[in-house]
């Protein structure tokens, strides 16, 4: 069984910036990541990065570019397609998809997945929550829409996609938005949007290539059915923390933390999307919470 100081799960920002600082406080460290590369959610950002100084990256492929010249990931050699399937909380043993580790330490930097609508299982005509409503909107052209979801990202897409559309129809299961002010206000510019409150997809139906979807509302006047030719889901994200049932969990799966990033057991920390929740996903606060981790490791190897 192979021995290691500081075993860091997950190859997004988070993951890689314990790394960087793993090598600079003179730990030794190996990251995996279940993916056939690094990168995690950056490769997802198709939109500017404008609030993780000093550049303002075109996406986030960009900025994960820049991250690659750093000289301690050039040097990191993290193994891929290898996923964490249990952490032994009282023996330090770490198993995964390929090997076996005991850690002194684990940080656990897993990230998000985003939430699915179990009534479109299989359904073919449901754009990827990696779809781009920035950069892939005009594959939409002239074409109904129905997006779903009341928060930002849901608003935000409905906006983008409504410059291209025929059509868009949102579907909100409250009676209220979750968004910001700055996306409500913009629906009423949006002559081709309409808003369904209080309503959920029951099931669907394929229609010569387009879909029809039943829907279920409280309120009344609203229609049976829709009829679109896109779907895209908006309905947030859950923690990637399905590997670690021993370890306390708040909303959507997010790992709890003290303020050093520690979980209990202790000697396991978490930093990133996986122990933020979706109110607070930042890049800045993932590199900071990664320094913030490895700093308190260090602290513990010289004073025990």
């Amino acid at each position: 069984m192979e021995h290691v100081q500081v075993l860091i799960t997950g190859g997004g920002i988070g993951g890689l910036s314990a790394a960087i600082w793993c090598q600079r406080l003179g730990l030794s460290c190996l990251l995996v990541e279940k993916a056939d590369h690094i990168g995690g959610q950056l490769l997802h950002i198709r939109n500017e990065i404008v609030d993780f100084p000093p550049r303002v990256y075109p996406h986030g492929y960009d900025l994960l570019e820049d991250l690659k010249l750093h000289p301690a990931i050039q040097t990191l050699h993290p193994r891929l397609e290898e996923a964490v399937i249990s952490i032994d909380p009282l023996t330090h043993i770490v198993t995964t998809t390929k090997n076996s580790y005991q850690a002194d330490f684990v940080i656990v930097a897993t990230g998000v997945s985003a939430n699915v609508i179990p009534a479109l299982e299989g359904c073919s005509r449901v754009l990827s929550t990696e779809f781009s409503t920035t950069a892939q909107a005009p594959f939409i052209t002239g074409q109904d829409i129905a997006v779903i979801g009341g928060g930002d990202r849901a608003l935000e897409s409905a906006a983008n996609l409504s410059k291209f559309a025929n059509r868009v129809d949102l579907l909100v299961r409250s009676h209220h938005l979750r968004a910001r002010t700055q996306w409500t206000t913009r629906l009423e510019e949006l002559p081709n949007l309409q808003v369904f409150w209080e309503t959920q997809i029951d099931t669907y139906e394929v229609r010569d290539e387009k879909i029809a979807l039943k829907l279920r509302s409280v309120g009344s006047g609203q229609p049976y059915e829709i009829v679109v030719d896109w779907i895209l889901p908006r309905i947030g994200v859950h923690g990637n923390s399905d590997s670690f049932p021993s370890l306390a969990t708040f909303g959507d799966g997010y790992l709890k933390t003290d303020d050093f990033q520690r979980t209990s057991p202790e000697w396991i920390y978490a930093l990133g999307d996986v122990s933020n929740g979706a109110s607070y996903a930042s890049l800045s606060l993932a590199v900071g919470q990664a320094m913030k981790a490895v700093k308190h490791i260090s602290l513990q190897i010289q004073h025990p």
